[in-house]
């Protein structure tokens, strides 16, 4: 397919892991009243750093076909049970997770910005320069 590549596999991947992070600090800063809500993380960027490596690994540069573990890398969504910030069991940190929605935020812009202009310049290559 026209546009299929590591990059944009990548890219694609890196979206929705950072839009699963996104929902995640929307529903730990909803629950910030809520006793015994324990925080929600959300980690996708070891899962997807580990495919890389393993395509790396097993094939020549520039002949990477199949991006399906790419695709399919681990989106891990999970409790933090180490601390508690409060007396009645809540470990949410609002300060904190209002930072980290800020910093998720940029990166989701980033990412669209990356996969936008990507694509812009194939379509420039398709028409040959030409508008």
């Amino acid at each position: 397919m026209i546009g299929e590549s590591l990059t944009s596999a990548i890219l694609q991947r890196a979206l929705d892991g950072t839009w699963q992070r996104q929902r995640a600090i929307s529903g730990n800063i909803a629950n910030y009243d809520t006793p015994g809500y324990k925080a929600l993380k959300v980690n996708f960027e070891d899962s997807l750093d580990h495919e890389i490596r393993k395509l790396e690994q097993c094939m020549p540069a520039g002949s990477f076909k199949n991006y399906e573990s790419i695709k399919n890398a681990g989106i891990n969504v999970m409790a933090d049970n180490s601390t508690s910030e409060r007396a009645d069991g809540n470990n949410v940190n609002l300060d904190l997770e209002n930072i980290e929605m800020a910093k998720v935020q940029i990166q989701y812009q980033y990412l669209t910005r990356s996969m936008t202009d990507m694509y812009s310049r194939l379509r420039y290559a398709i028409s040959e320069g030409k508008k």
